[in-house]
């Protein structure tokens, strides 16, 4: 009937918050009819349309209906099963729009067709392997069927799929089984037959089709009801569920228990698909994952691994209320249910394991992925006021940064207040399609139902949706030792953004105290900063020499960076009398930065080197910190990203350089007190996950050390453990051997190549370890692992890890001849052909150019602007474009 549809014009649009207006149609219901055949798909799509009741009386809907399409054949078209003239609708490559409708309500039935097996965007229904599988957020539905495919259009979905009962025997879809069974006229078909009562935009829709092995388990509601679990992977991993399947269940009980949310259909799907470009998504009862987030055990996994599985498991079903039942209005309000929903998954996490180490991962996070994003030409608000490809806004500002504002909003309300707001969202909202707005009005309203204060300006807090970058706090103190009175001048600015030059005051909750010789002085304290410039006095100190040490944002009480110009005698009484875990590892953080940064510049700090040993001494020795996990994560350094972020030129090689000689030197001057934690260490490796993960933690960092400063038996021992029964131990081992050119390395490297070579999902490890290992061919090297007969350029986990390692490899990416960078904008252009959301995330390793020497950023630029002028697709050319303006 109408032509196949092409690829969207790459010259889009920009879309605005401003320019957001209801749909003005609604959509109760879609039957959807999909019947797979052996290249192509035929979806057969019945939507019951109903003008808004605020449309003109007219006889005529005073606007048309517009509907998104893409590489989408039309085959018919019919307005209450009648064919609709031709002259009464337009298609294009985006869009198909009918004039002339009704006024009453009426149903729009299309048929259309496309080949799943040519779509390698991994958006809409394409094949991944043997299977059928989708993938609709943000954008994707509209290369299944035409529909308005936006947030704010709710319906109740009802589905019937039919495919070859062999090549395809399990068929998947949202909601509950109706039906399933052979067909009549063609008993080598089947059908399956799926009902979602629950209303749901259109990026929640999933089907999944494939011969494909289920894993069966049950759920208990605290009303008592038995929900069917089921998931499903590929023949061969039913093995590797377990882990996947008691997260899942520990998550639906935690929801219970805490939000008092429970589960609301008979059954939970979920499935492990090997292309995906997302870690997994929250498709109402029909959780798709990446194979990476479900496929896990202790000899296949790191803790980190399975910590991070049991995360994202709780994250998407948390989605089911906090991302489902109450939806975006727009795309603008993404942070809506992502931001909301790391929060609830954090919380969940800390809740199950070490609540102050969860704090210290999740601050580390931040501060080397979202505070370099807000430093940089991509940078923008929580809530964006306008994007090209909505695709290229799933960053650590909308999910991460939003999760503080919401642990804001707890710290300044208290946890009760708070989660009275947090019942009142969940009631109020339920089955809306709601804004950030809607979220902290209803959080402030349930927070003051008895009438007390806020102690804050909601509105000012809602600045921080709006605006980019990430504030600092400057402290100035004066200590009057006489009169025991210390005060503080505070200040707080937030540096220019792309698009917004001028920065109002926030609300910023800074929770303080002070510490001396002996430990905590009175209580910790919340201050609200709200004004550009405040004063802090505080009396009845007692009368020292010295003025206590300034604990200041105690659990990373706000998403800021600060400066209170506190020496190292101060910053090394935190380290050692701290009571709060987060305040004492930022003390030891600051420490390491100067140890670092001094390194780096080739000069060095010997005294405070010195120093440090003898902090770390006190630290190690038998009466100093008892528990593993607390040892590790004290001594482990800064982050790469967060270092290149003080500089004046950024000099990854140069710090790397420097990270690798403190290893070595710390490794030398505390080798007893290292070797001797390793021998107590080594009693607890055994242990499975949850336990023991503290004692492998600091085996990793002993390693790292020793092998650095020459230790043999150290660096034999860590080549054992690759082909031990711990990946952690295992990949712990690697790292340890990764940045030093020896012997036991390239052994350790093909030890793990020839142990996990038909493991798609673990061999992802070992292509990154490789691109990431720093040699004189080190990109020839990187290469040839795109020529590796197991590469798989069409899965983006293989893709992120070869170019993603490549990216970490300082001295080899960030040659001097640029030859790393104009290597990777080669292959980004390449990737975006095939896959641009995979390809406009990796161009932002280039997002830090303009913080490097003028050579660097000459050769940055160069590869930039090739880039630049090759065929990309909106969601590439959009980031590339931000980069060059910059």
């Amino acid at each position: 009937m109408a032509p196949l549809s092409t690829s969207p014009d790459q010259t889009t649009a920009v879309v605005r918050l401003c320019d957001y207006r209801p749909y003005p149609f609604r959509i109760p219901t879609i039957d959807l009819d999909v019947v797979i055949g052996d290249r192509q798909v035929q979806v057969t799509s019945v939507l019951r349309i109903e003008p808004r009741s605020d449309q003109s009386p007219d006889d005529q809907v005073s606007e048309p209906l517009e509907l998104r399409g893409v590489a989408l054949e039309l085959v018919s078209l019919q307005v209450d099963g009648q064919p609709w003239p031709a002259e009464a609708y337009r298609q294009d490559a985006t869009t198909l729009v009918l004039h002339e409708l009704p006024q009453a309500p009426f149903s729009l039935t299309t048929v259309c067709r496309f080949d799943p097996h040519a779509n390698t965007s991994l958006e809409g229904l394409y094949a991944s392997g043997g299977m059928l599988t989708t993938q609709c957020e943000a954008e994707g539905f509209r290369r299944i069927t035409f529909h308005p495919d936006r947030p704010d259009v709710l319906s109740r979905f009802r589905v019937r799929i039919e495919a070859d009962r062999e090549r395809y025997p399990v068929l998947l879809s949202n909601g509950n089984a109706v039906s399933s069974g052979p067909l009549a006229r063609d008993p080598s078909r089947h059908e399956a037959i799926w009902d979602d009562p629950f209303l749901k935009p259109s990026y929640l829709f999933a089907l999944v089709a494939g011969n494909l092995r289920e894993v069966r388990d049950r759920f208990l509601t605290r009303s008592g009801r038995s929900i069917n679990l089921r998931l499903h992977v590929e023949p061969g991993d039913e093995p590797y569920t377990a882990h996947a399947m008691a997260s899942l269940k520990r998550s639906m009980a935690w929801d219970e228990q805490v939000y008092g949310l429970e589960y609301d259909l008979d059954e939970f799907n979920t499935v492990a698909v090997r292309h995906f470009n997302m870690g997994a998504m929250e498709n109402k009862s029909l959780n798709i994952f990446n194979s990476k987030l479900v496929l896990a055990d202790a000899e296949t996994a790191t803790d980190g691994e399975l910590e991070r599985i049991e995360s994202v498991v709780a994250h998407e079903y948390f989605h089911n209320w906090s991302g489902n039942r109450i939806t975006c209005r727009d795309w603008f309000q993404l942070s809506l249910k992502e931001g909301l929903t790391v929060f609830r998954d954090q919380s969940f996490t800390a809740d199950l394991h070490s609540a102050a180490l969860k704090r210290i991962e999740d601050v580390a996070m931040l501060r080397n992925t979202q505070f370099r994003e807000d430093a940089g030409p991509t940078a923008h608000p929580v809530k964006p006021d306008a994007y090209q490809a909505i695709d290229n806004f799933y960053t650590t500002t909308i999910y991460e940064k939003g999760a503080e504002l919401i642990r804001m909003l707890r710290t300044l309300l208290g946890e009760e207040r708070f989660m009275a707001g947090m019942r009142l969202y969940f009631q109020r909202h339920d089955g809306d399609a709601a804004t950030t707005e809607d979220f902290v009005a209803a959080i402030l309203e349930g927070a003051c139902a008895k009438g007390e204060p806020l102690g804050f300006d909601p509105s000012q807090f809602q600045r921080w949706y709006h605006q980019a970058g990430t504030p600092t706090v400057t402290v100035q103190s004066q200590w009057d030792a006489g009169k025991g009175r210390l005060t503080l001048e505070l200040q707080q600015a937030t540096p220019p953004t792309p698009g917004q030059a001028q920065k109002q005051p926030l609300v910023i909750p800074l929770l303080w105290a002070l510490i001396g010789s002996d430990g905590r002085l009175g209580e910790e304290r919340l201050l609200v900063l709200d004004r550009a410039e405040q004063t802090l006095v505080v009396e009845g100190l007692p009368a020292t020499e010295q003025p206590p040490a300034l604990s200041l944002f105690r659990q990373f009480s706000a998403p800021v960076h600060w400066q209170a110009h506190q020496g190292d005698d101060a910053l090394f009484t935190l380290f050692a009398r701290d009571d709060d875990a987060f305040a004492r590892w930022d003390a030891g953080q600051q420490l390491w930065r100067r140890l670092l940064l001094a390194r780096a510049k080739g000069s060095g700090d010997a005294a405070l080197e010195q120093r440090m040993v003898t902090a770390l001494s006190v630290l190690l020795r038998p009466d100093g910190e008892s528990d593993p996990a607390v040892v590790a994560t004290l001594l482990s350094f800064p982050g790469a990203a967060e270092l290149e972020g003080l500089q004046a030129e950024a000099d990854p090689p140069a710090l790397y350089r420097a990270a690798c000689a403190l290893r070595s030197a710390f490794g030398t001057a505390l080798a007893p007190l290292l070797q001797r934690r390793l021998a107590e260490a080594a009693s607890g490796l055994a242990r499975p996950w949850p336990e023991g993960q503290g004692e492998r933690q600091l085996t990793a960092l002993i390693w790292s050390w020793m092998a650095a400063a020459g230790n043999g038996a150290v660096r034999a021992e860590a080549l054992a453990a690759v082909n031990g029964p711990s990946m952690t131990l295992a990949r712990a081992a690697l790292r340890a051997l990764q940045p030093i050119d020896c012997a036991e390395r390239d052994q350790a490297l093909q030890a793990f190549h020839d142990r996990w070579l038909e493991r798609p999902v673990i061999f992802d490890s070992w292509f990154a370890l490789e691109a990431s290992t720093p040699r004189p061919d080190g990109l020839e090297r990187v290469a040839a692992l795109l020529r590796h007969p197991r590469f798989d350029p069409m899965a983006p986990n293989a893709v992120r890890a070869v170019l993603g390692g490549l990216a970490a490899n300082p001295l080899v990416f960030h040659a001097p001849d640029g030859s790393g960078y104009r290597f990777m904008a080669e292959q980004i252009a390449a990737v975006d052909q095939r896959n641009p959301i995979t390809a406009s995330r990796m161009a932002k390793v280039f997002s830090r150019w303009r913080s490097y020497a003028p050579a660097r950023q000459d050769a940055v630029q160069q590869a930039l602007k090739a880039l630049d002028g090759a065929d990309l697709s909106t969601n590439t050319r959009e980031v590339v474009g931000l980069m060059l303006a910059s």
